[in-house]
């Protein structure tokens, strides 16, 4: 069968690859651009968008404004700048905050107490370098930087790319021979150091400096001439393809973030190589990088050609011992503000200021281009200059130049609005000779519920300070107020009546199905109110609605009665009114009309209640729920309607599980149970996060036991143990239980056979006995019907608990005692020492 000719794609050769990208991976962790150093840094030529960055980033970090002062100090910026940097945080900060707060002290101590944890000692928690991405926002990146430090973009060779025309063997590349037709067989055989490859049929073939087409041509022929003969005739065809590729070494040297001798796959290129070494460094050009072969310049890489055009021109493959150097900038200008990509630049000889701002994506739309500021060096100091736009082509850039574009300013030459009570405002085009009538006839006029007697004009003065005019809109209109001429930013606002009085509404609760606050409107009565919150619920009273309204003037009936000196001056006024079930007027009934504010309470009537349940399960004829027949009804009427305890019944152990329904005033107390038992748990040593986990479980918590003697209960109905039934209460009889469970800190919790004879410790040896950190002072018992009961302690002499079946023994651990240090030991003893040699004097006299 004849056996299929190897396709000439090189094939994927992973382990070499997984070599290379480990190589460059390892590359990507020390690749960053330096921003440890803020020597030249002037704030003055700061962005206000650069500040603001900065700003967010410092308090996204938690930094307050004295630790940035020392980081900036630590990284070298200058004193001086150091302190206009902050007055321009400070000032960028409170511009940011005005529309909502009037004035923030960003000192730590005004700050909220969890900010402040966040941020206290920050610096000593993290290293330095954390905070890199603070400054970073300071000092722009070169154009270029992301091209060589972006994880995303590898530059990885393709390996299964054909076999390039003008590659050339070398020694290590291996050679695929497929020899098929009369004849069939291949062979895999590598370039050895001498050039030469050996085929076991054929002997040596010299082979390196050939490139493929001329290898197969060298190889054929020597195949022809041995069993092979059939090749000449074309019945044996002979294919040659290359396989695994030789790696080879290129040097990196001059201004490169990782300078120095890379191992890289035979086909890569002087890009692969630059990515490698992370590209240049802060002093690096990305204009002018060299290939260097056999000590002649090969090649010359613009990295900006590829970056504005895609264009790779110059990036040739590479062949081992080549050298690639990266020569310092020569010219390098900043451009800041608005544009689309600032950042430093490098320039070419002879290149023209608006080449760098084609680089940069141009202008954005907000840019200011009439004038642009230059920030240059002189020879002593720098200087400030602006730049009309005509000059920007013809422009020729300076060294350590800065170009600063500017934002438009955030105002109209021609706008003015109107708002209030006209019925169409909104901004308006300042047109000649406008005047305040015809924006008005403009705005179609004023709506009727406008307050024509005072309006205002809201107007800029030549030095932006404001001012107001306050004119009467009617007498404006009906021309005998003089008509007044609008200037640019003039803002008119006509109220409405309706603004000037306070919304009035009334409120109904109680029996409704929707009670609330409705909107006031003249000559609505109780009934109206109700069938606005939907209707009476059936609970409802028909008798005694109560309508609260507010008082106006206390004093009306009592002149001479001095307010502050009253005690029973009237805080509201209320009235009393019967319905009817279908809400219709009656003779009989005085009509009130509401007044604004009133309070409408509709009560539920006196007699009428809700079925409430209990319900009983266990040991018990009838289990199942129970609607309660009367307020007083207790536990014993519960089991006799049920039917009484079934033989196996266990009373000692039946529960009364009682839902949560708390009062506010129960409620209160439960939070301040709970606020004192978190305060004691504390200070005792208990950890924070599990008493947390104790309060989540104890609020969460939807009901709660009762522990019940339901003997006694039996034995005396009506009795002080006989409990009322609330509703929702579940009343639990188990069967007879004979177990006791051993819990806590014990060697080996179980759960043990009750025995009547068995007393409080043997039940603690079942379990294996007290542990090491057990508290043998405060076992308690949880009986089975709810109750608890603790040790008792008098003296050396321990009262345990006695169990019941179903009862179990928690057993607490025991509160760890803090160690003396050694000065607190000297300290105690030099005071015993000194009370003792007391008390031996007084004794001696």
């Amino acid at each position: 069968m004849k056996k299929s000719g190897i396709p000439k794609r090189l094939p994927f050769i992973s382990g070499y690859i997984i070599f290379f990208l480990l190589l460059l991976s390892a590359q990507l962790v020390t690749k960053a651009q330096n921003v440890g150093d803020l020597t030249n840094i002037r704030t003055e030529e700061l962005t206000d968008d650069q500040v603001r960055k900065f700003m967010i980033e410092s308090d996204r970090m938690g930094l307050t404004d004295d630790q940035i002062v020392q980081l900036a100090l630590q990284r070298g910026m200058n004193p001086e700048e150091v302190v206009k940097l902050r007055e321009r945080v400070k000032a960028t900060r409170k511009t940011l905050t005005a529309g909502y707060k009037a004035d923030i002290d960003h000192s730590s101590a005004s700050l909220p107490s969890s900010y402040q944890r966040d941020s206290v000692s920050s610096l000593e928690q993290k290293p330095l370098d954390n905070f890199n991405s603070v400054f970073s926002q300071l000092k722009s990146k070169n154009f270029g930087f992301d091209v060589f430090n972006n994880r995303r973009l590898t530059f990885e060779p393709n390996l299964k790319l054909p076999t390039p025309f003008n590659y050339r063997l070398a020694a290590d590349d291996e050679l695929l021979i497929d020899v098929s037709g009369y004849s069939e067989m291949s062979y895999r055989l590598k370039v050895s150091n001498e050039g030469l490859i050996r085929i076991p049929v054929a002997g040596a073939v010299a082979v390196s400096g050939l490139t493929i087409e001329e290898a197969k041509r060298a190889i054929v022929k020597k195949l022809a001439g041995t069993i092979y003969a059939n090749i000449r005739s074309g019945k044996t065809i002979v294919d040659v393809n290359l396989g695994t590729i030789r790696s080879m070494k290129v040097t990196v040297i001059g201004e490169a973030t990782l300078p120095g001798t890379y191992t890289l796959p035979s086909l890569a290129s002087a890009y692969n190589a630059l990515y490698a070494c992370g590209g240049p460094n802060l002093n690096g050009s990305y204009r002018n990088i060299q290939v260097i072969r056999n000590n002649t310049t090969i090649a010359t890489i613009d990295v900006y050609q590829y970056l504005i055009s895609g264009s790779k021109k110059n990036d040739i493959r590479l062949m081992d011992e080549d050298v690639i150097k990266i020569n310092s900038y020569d010219t390098r200008i900043e451009l800041k503000g608005e544009v689309k990509k600032p950042g430093l630049y490098d320039v070419a000889p002879g290149e023209k200021l608006a080449q760098l701002f084609k680089y940069a994506g141009g202008f954005t739309d907000n840019a200011y281009t009439d004038r642009i500021q230059v920030f240059r060096n002189t020879s002593k100091d720098r200087k400030v200059t602006t730049m009309p736009e005509a000059q920007i082509a013809s422009a020729v850039p300076v060294k350590g130049d800065s170009y600063v574009v500017g934002k438009i300013l955030n105002r109209f030459t021609n706008r003015i609005s109107i708002e209030g009570a006209v019925y169409r405002p909104g901004e308006y085009e300042l047109s000649e000779g406008l005047s305040l009538v015809q924006l008005i006839n403009e705005a179609d006029g004023i709506r009727d519920d406008a307050f024509t007697g005072r309006a205002t004009l809201h107007r800029l003065k030549a030095d932006l300070s404001p001012e107001i005019i306050a004119f009467d809109v009617e007498k404006l209109l009906s021309g005998e107020l003089k008509d007044i001429k609008l200037k640019p930013e003039d803002r008119i606002k006509i109220f409405s009546k309706f603004d000037l009085k306070e919304g009035y509404f009334v409120s109904i609760e109680g029996q409704v199905s929707a009670p609330g606050i409705f909107l006031y409107e003249e000559g609505i009565t109780v009934q109206d109110l109700i069938l606005m919150a939907g209707g009476l619920k059936e609970a409802a009273s028909l008798q005694r609605v109560e309508i609260s309204r507010r008082v106006k003037d206390a004093n009306k009936d009592s002149a001479n009665i001095k307010l502050a000196d009253s005690t029973n001056i009237a805080t509201a006024t209320i009235f009393q009114q019967d319905i009817t079930l279908d809400l219709k007027d009656s003779a009989v009934i005085p009509k009130i009309v509401l007044m604004p504010f009133d309070e409408v309470t509709i009560r539920p009537a006196p007699g009428y209640f809700v079925q409430k349940n209990a319900v009983i399960e266990g040991e018990i004829i009838y289990s199942g729920k129970y609607t309660l027949q009367a307020k007083n009804d207790r536990i014993s009427d519960l089991v006799k309607r049920s039917g009484g305890l079934t033989a196996l019944a266990y009373p000692k152990g039946a529960v009364l599980v009682r839902t949560k329904n708390l009062t506010r005033t129960e409620q209160n107390n439960s939070e301040q149970g709970l606020s004192n038992l978190l305060k004691q748990n504390y200070e005792a040593g208990v950890s924070p996060v599990l008493l947390q986990n104790q309060i989540d479980l104890m609020t969460r918590r939807k009901s709660e036991n009762v522990g019940i003697d339901l003997q006694k209960i039996l034995e005396n109905p009506q009795s002080e143990y006989d409990l009322f039934l609330n509703d929702g209460d579940t009343l639990r009889i188990p069967k007879q239980l004979q177990t006791v469970r051993v819990n806590g800190e014990v060697l080996y919790p179980a759960l043990v056979r009750y025995d009547e004879s068995f007393r409080f410790r043997d039940y603690i040896n079942k379990a294996g006995g007290f542990a090491d950190r057990s508290s043998k002072k405060r076992p308690y018992v949880v009986y089975a019907n709810g109750s608890v009961k603790g040790t008792k302690s008098f003296l050396f002499i321990k009262k345990y608990p006695r169990l019941s079946p179903g009862a179990e023994i928690f057993v607490p651990s025991k509160r760890e005692k803090e160690r003396l240090r050694t000065s607190e030991v000297v300290s105690l003893s030099v005071s015993v020492a000194t009370m003792l040699a007391i008390l031996y004097n007084v004794l001696k006299k």
